[in-house]
C-alpha cells in the first residue's frame, strides 16, 4: 500500500467520525455522554489525589521508621567502638 493511500484512507476515517460526531451532536446524543465522563473524571481525580496522600503518609512513616532504625543502630555502634576502645585501652596498659 502507498503512502497515498494511506493518507487517504485515514483522512476518510477522520471525516467520517467528524461527520457522525456533528450529527449525534446536534440530535442531543453525547449530552449524557459528556456528562458522565465529566463525572468520571472527576472521580477519577479525587480517588488520585486519596492514593497520593496516602503514599505519601505511608513514605513518611517509613522515612521516620527509617531514621530511628539508623539513629538506634548509629548509638549503639557508637557504644561498641567505645567499649572496644577502653578494652584495647586497658590490654595496652597491662
Amino acid at each position: 500500500m502507498s503512502n497515498k493511500k494511506l493518507i487517504l484512507g485515514i483522512a476518510a476515517g477522520v471525516a467520517a467520525l467528524a461527520v457522525v460526531g456533528i450529527v449525534l451532536k446536534r440530535k442531543g446524543y453525547l449530552d449524557g455522554v459528556i456528562e458522565k465522563a465529566e463525572e468520571f473524571g472527576g472521580e477519577i481525580a479525587d480517588k488520585y489525589s486519596n492514593i497520593k496522600d496516602s503514599a505519601r503518609k505511608k513514605f513518611d512513616e517509613v522515612v521516620q521508621k527509617g531514621t530511628e532504625i539508623a539513629d538506634k543502630y548509629k548509638s549503639e555502634g557508637a557504644d561498641a567502638a567505645k567499649d572496644a576502645a577502653k578494652t584495647a585501652v586497658n590490654q595496652a596498659t597491662v
